[in-house]
């Protein structure tokens, strides 16, 4: 078997190495430091991982969707690998017909995976910004003791399902955490 093509790159902090909505030319290994991987959901750039010193990351887009999904930027100076794409797909091509079967399907999966891991990380701040915004409401009950008895009602009618929904939300947040878990001892 030939050698993979790579070279190695510096990247200074701050700096992508990959950028979201750019082709996929090389697929990368951290050498040295530390990266963010990021993604942009309606309009927030939403943080969805770190990468650490070996990470493999990149790979994605020379399975499937031809275009980066996710950006990743350097944590102060790193070193990368650089795995050009034709280098890599002439290894994948000598692969089994099954074995690549199985890879294309992971990546699908994972992408698919990663839309929703962003997406709730987005509803997670959204929900943590509503956390804070309840102290505002305590204080505001406070305030509210002088209104009319109605007014107290609607308030109290808007706090219990302001409530109810949060604990919605909790448990929501919990059978998913469930279902990553079992899906990452599914993929280990």
């Amino acid at each position: 078997m030939e050698k993979m093509y790579s070279r190695i790159e510096k990247v200074k902090d701050g700096e992508f190495i990959m950028e979201e909505d750019t082709w996929a030319y090389f697929a990368f290994v951290l050498r040295e430091g530390k990266a963010r991987m990021m993604k942009k959901v309606d309009g927030r750039q939403v943080v969805i991982g770190t990468l650490n010193k070996g990470d493999i990351f990149g790979e994605t887009g020379f399975l499937g969707e031809p275009r980066r999904t996710t950006s990743v930027v350097a944590e102060g100076e790193v070193m990368v690998e650089m795995i050009g794409r034709d280098s890599f797909m002439r290894f994948f091509h000598e692969l089994p017909k099954d074995v690549q079967a199985n890879l294309y399907a992971m990546d699908k999966n994972l992408t698919i995976i990663a839309e929703i891991y962003s997406r709730l990380v987005v509803l997670f701040q959204i929900l943590q910004d509503h956390e804070t915004k309840m102290t505002e409401a305590k204080t505001l009950e406070m305030e509210l003791e002088k209104l009319p008895e109605f007014v107290k009602d609607m308030v109290s009618a808007i706090a219990k399902r302001h409530n109810r929904a949060v604990e919605c939300l909790n448990k929501l947040t919990c059978q998913i955490e469930e279902k990553q878990t079992k899906l990452m001892s599914h993929y280990s």
